[in-house]
């Protein structure tokens, strides 16, 4: 990626197939963070608060982590 490429200040590009990007589109929509996804366009997200940030973050690590490596992380907080 070319300097002159890169995105504009508080705009994040994630490298994400199509079918990640409907996925992560339908889940921020059920959380009410504001989002649109064009066809064969990257995915605009609008965060207003620092709580929705932790929310796309958390849909994001679902998105890109392995089931086995959820679980192990989860284990622990069901345990406490």
């Amino acid at each position: 990626m070319s300097i002159d490429k890169l995105p504009s200040e508080g705009e994040k590009i994630f490298p994400l197939s199509a079918w990640e990007r409907w996925q992560l589109y339908h889940r921020l929509q059920v959380l009410d963070i504001e989002c649109k996804c064009l066809l064969h366009k990257p995915l605009q997200v609008c965060i207003a608060r620092p709580a929705q940030l932790l929310q796309l973050w958390t849909v994001l690590r679902q998105l890109e982590t392995c089931r086995g490596s959820l679980i192990g992380w989860l284990e622990p907080c069901w345990q406490a």
